[in-house]
Parts: structure tokens; sequence; C-alpha cells
């Protein structure tokens, strides 16, 4: 990584030199959160490239001077503090799960604006199925820009797999398969998988697959059934929770615990992540799958268990359709700007999502640049292209996370994972479903 870091910030300064402007206009001073590394990373390569980027942006927009904030702790709490206050700051980087309660707060600004105030600055840099995670209706106004992302796709052991004998599966692999591949991979101590008659209950030591209860960990295979959680506008539930098509994806979570035994039931579980970290289980081969972003990449091969090609990435299982959940994050602006401010954050967002910034986010490994053409130009320099072509192939499956339009999902979701944590436990699916639907439409009617 540091071999390629200095040639790469050279690079940086020369694009965003070459891209920029400079203009004279009214002195601004842009104050800009999510542009500061903690106090133990000063120093590192994600550092440095921060401080060339507004650096250089400082030297082209000689009118602006950036104030870079660090992001406080409980972000999103202060956020709606500070913004209800009057002292948010101009531009951040707001994650999409809480992003709708903004849009419904009228915080922000509407960033077709900035299509005019910057013309440098199209939409054509960004994958469409991510840019419509900031846009709430089509042909709507666009709340954000992107900055980055990840679609949950399928990580595996590859030493589970050779020890169970099987091969990857397909792109187009099906929930069937998923079913039949983590019986395979399902070991007890002598080497016999679910599926052999002999298979020992009581001494499981590999699992095929992990189910856990967070919704953001399943909810998407609800959409993979051709369903949905919730109604378009909001304002319900039933009809959508309760659905049949819902019903058996979430039927088919459980008995992947209950049923065909290849996940541990959650009291075992716990008790392993009590002993040891997942990750570390993972690398270990006592957990053949599970679904995760592309953040748990840093996390694995950060590992001391890690060895070169310990694990690779699938892409998503289809029942009835092919659907991710994307996880995101996008660069908003203030909507109390006054003109002056509004240029330069506009001009600022520009160059944030433009390839000079944007090819930095091969530094960190984190997620997946919004821009399209760093995306794929990081995926083909990447020293795991194989990885990275799995995770960009999702994207035109990729859907809004449901806090990127409804402010109140944070509630819904802890509801939804109390219902899991009941269901995975032996509740009754249809009993389960039937109140959470209750407890859930309770709060959207508050």
């Amino acid at each position: 990584m540091s071999k390629r870091t200095t040639p790469l910030l050279v690079v940086i300064g020369i694009l965003l030199v070459v891209a920029f402007s400079v203009n004279a206009q009214e002195p601004v001073t842009l104050d800009v959160m999510g542009f500061v590394v903690p106090l133990e990373e000063q120093g590192t390569p994600l550092d440095e490239a921060y401080q060339t980027f507004i650096s250089d942006f400082e030297t082209a927009h000689a009118n602006v001077d950036v104030n870079a904030l660090e992001t406080p702790p409980e972000f999103d709490t202060q956020l709606l503090v500070d913004l209800a206050a009057g002292t948010a700051p101009d531009v951040w980087n707001q994650d999409a799960s809480t992003f709708a309660r903004l849009v419904d707060g009228g915080y922000l600004m509407d960033l077709r604006e900035c299509l005019e105030l910057t013309p440098s600055l199209n939409l054509d840099r960004f994958f469409p199925t991510v840019l419509s995670i900031w846009q709430p209706e089509a042909d709507g106004p666009i709340y954000a820009l992107p900055n980055d992302f990840t679609p949950m796709v399928i990580y595996y052991n590859t030493a589970s797999f050779e020890r169970a004998g099987v091969e990857p599966p397909p792109a187009d692999w099906t929930w069937d398969d998923l079913i039949q591949l983590s019986q395979e991979l399902t070991l007890d101590s002598s080497g016999r998988n679910r599926l052999d008659p002999e298979f020992d209950e009581t001494n499981v030591v590999q699992w095929g697959f992990r189910v856990r209860k967070w919704a953001f960990e399943w909810l998407y295979r609800v959409w993979q059934n051709g369903s949905d959680v919730i109604a378009p506008d909001g304002s319900t539930v039933s009809g959508y929770l309760d659905s049949p098509e819902s019903i058996a994806a979430i039927t088919f979570l459980r008995d992947l615990v209950t049923e065909y035994g290849v996940s541990p039931e959650p009291t075992v579980y716990d008790q392993l992540i009590q002993q040891a970290g997942f990750l570390d289980r993972f690398l270990l081969g006592e957990f053949a799958m599970f679904d995760r972003g592309h953040w748990e990449l840093v996390g694995l091969r950060a590992n001391a268990n890690y060895q070169e090609g310990s694990f690779g990435i699938l892409s998503q299982p289809a029942s009835a359709q092919e659907a991710t959940v994307f996880y995101a994050s996008g660069f908003v602006v203030n909507a109390s700007l006054t003109d002056a401010e509004k240029q330069a954050a506009c001009d600022f967002i520009a160059a944030a999502t433009d390839r000079g910034y944007q090819d930095t986010k091969a530094i960190t490994g984190i997620a997946i640049s919004g821009n399209q053409a760093a995306a794929e130009a990081a995926a083909q320099d990447n020293p795991y292209p194989e990885i990275e072509e799995v995770f960009v192939n999702e994207v035109q499956f990729g859907r809004p996370p449901y806090g990127a339009r409804f402010a109140n999902w944070p509630t819904v979701e802890e509801l939804l994972d109390a219902m899991m944590e009941r269901i995975l436990a032996g509740g009754d699916v249809e009993t389960e479903v039937a109140a959470a639907v209750e407890e859930i439409n309770r709060e959207l009617s508050r």
C-alpha cells in the first residue's frame, strides 16, 4: 500500500489542480465535516490525502477557506441539535441510513441547483442506482451526491469449501443452492456433513452459514422473494411484512437455523462471540459463509489469522429476483447557506465527487467510490480484482436502505430485530410477524 501512496497523491494533486478553475468571488469560509481523521490516524495516507485535497481546492478557489471539522461522537444525534440551533456545518458526509429525517426536516439543499452553479459537475459520473439513493422521487430533488457505498454480499472461507469438498457457486445461484451448499459445508468433527445420516449434532466444527437477527443483514431476502417490508409511502407494513412472500423469506432464514441446522442457534452463537471475535472464527474456518459489506475486507485482512487467499466473495443468491441493499454515504449541503456559500459548497462537492479525490477510496478500502470511473479503475488496479468485480457487479441489483426513505426507520428496525430474535429462538413465524406488524403500525401512526 505504501509504495503506491506517494505516486497516488502526486496524481491527485495534478488532477485537482487541472480540474479546479480559479475564481474571484467574495471571501467564503466553508465549514466542512468528514475530512479529518481521528488523532490516532494522523500522518496516515488517508490523512495526507484529505490534506492534499483541501489544500488543492483552496489553491484553485482563492476566495474559499475550508474549515475542516472533526466528526463528533454520536454525530447523527448531534447534527439534529446543531441544525435546529443553526450551528451545523455547511457541507458534510451523510450516512444514507439516517438520511430521510434530514430531508423531512427541510435541512438539505436540492443539489440540482449545483448543476447550474458549477458547470463542471455532472451526474454521469455516478452509478445510476447509487445516485437514486439520494433522490427519493424520480426526477425530483437530489439531496446528496454519492461519496461511497457498498452492496451487501456473501463472504466465504476458501479452506472451509476445500475441507467440505465443494466449489463456490456461480453468480446466478439461488436460495435452493444456498441451502444445499450450506448443508454440505456444515461439518462435524469426523468430517461428515449435515446431509450424512451419521452427522453428529453435538459436535459441529464448521457451520455452513451465519444467520443473525439484525434486519440490516436480512431485509433484502424479502426483496429477493419479490416482496417488501413497508409500503412505498411508509404508512404501514400491513400487506408487506406479512405478505406470503415476506413470510416465506423470513421462514427461509429461520429454517437455515431450525430445520437445516446450518447456522448455530442464537444461544450457541452468543457463546461463540463471547469467546472470540467473529472474524477470528470465520478465518479459522468455523463458519463457511456470512453476509457483509465492503468494509469487512479491512478487518479481515488486518486479522492475525488472515492469510493470502483466505476468503472470497459471492453475489447474493436469488429467489424470485436478484436484490441487495446499499449502505452508503453522500455529500450534502446545508439549506440555510447564502448564495456565495452555496457556490463554494457546490464547487467543493464537484471536486469531492470527481476522480481526484474519489481515487483515494482505494487507500482504505472501506467502501467503493460513488464515482463509477474511479470505482472501476480501483477494481482493475486492486491486488484482488476478482473480489472487487463481485462488488461492482452487484451494483445493478442494489436498492436504497429504508433509512434513506423513512425518517422513523430506526425505530421500525429495532422492532424487526426483536421479531427475528424471537423467531430464531423458535417462535412461530406467522405469529411473531403478526405481532410485529401490529407494533410497527402503531409506531408509524404516531
